[in-house]
């Protein structure tokens, strides 16, 4: 159980380089990021500059990580999402993808670090020449709901049918129906879907704080290819799925 600065804090790492490397990469990024963001240290920085410092912490953890293994090559992809009220600070390195669902249309947050050749990517954790993710602001408003999900996912998926699925179903419907479609055309990847929906409320006693009630649907379908690894913080809950 964890809690940290009134954030919730949201990932998704795709483990590439082969299915034990991936497992580990993906395992050593998500427990990295989370003890960066959290840390003494990382309180007295913004939101953003917290968040980007975590993902670089989170490449030097998978590099010591594959070092003392012998996983020589391990790598992963990484997207996060810290969540403060309405703010929504995303990063993001390779090609798992955020997504801002809101009044029924869909918005790709941010951008593929993809190469010439499908499934090959130019940025990931992992990466002895060190990172620089990139970093995305955003104002959520009552009723968004916010995706993170693997590249497993978007092969199969286009974005009008992920928009149209999330907005038809509640959340724990929406990432099974997601996860099944994927599946349904052939996914031979590890597929995760992460869905988060804010609603804020505000009494005279607790307007100061800015109270979020969430709801979160994680599921993790992880099939065939390498690994995967996706974590939540909110409230003191600490689930984490691979």
């Amino acid at each position: 159980m964890r809690e940290g600065r009134n954030t919730t804090l949201l990932a998704v790492a795709d483990g590439v380089g082969g299915e034990a490397g991936g497992e580990l990469a993906s395992a050593a990024a998500i427990d990295a990021l989370a003890d960066s963001f959290f840390s003494a240290g990382a309180s007295s920085m913004a939101p953003a500059e917290a968040l980007a410092a975590a993902i670089r912490g989170a490449n030097d953890a998978v590099l010591g990580a594959a070092g003392k293994s012998g996983q020589q090559g391990a790598a992963s992809t990484l997207v996060a999402a810290a969540i403060a009220g309405s703010s929504a600070v995303i990063g993001n390195l390779g090609d798992s993808r955020a997504y801002l669902l809101r009044d029924g249309d869909i918005r790709l947050v941010t951008a593929d670090h993809a190469g010439e050749f499908q499934s090959s990517i130019t940025r990931f954790v992992g990466d002895p020449r060190g990172v620089q993710p990139d970093v995305f602001l955003e104002t959520l408003r009552p009723g968004d709901r916010l995706l993170l999900c693997s590249d497993g996912l978007t092969r199969h998926v286009p974005d009008n049918e992920i928009a149209s699925t999330v907005r038809r179903a509640d959340l724990d419907r929406a990432a099974t129906a997601l996860i099944d479609l994927a599946k349904s055309r052939g996914g031979e990847d590890n597929i995760t879907v992460v869905l988060y929906a804010a609603r804020r409320t505000f009494g005279l006693a607790n307007l100061r704080h800015n109270v979020v009630n969430l709801i979160l649907a994680l599921l993790v379908a992880a099939v065939v290819v390498g690994a995967i690894a996706a974590l939540v913080f909110a409230s003191g809950a600490y689930p984490i799925a691979r």
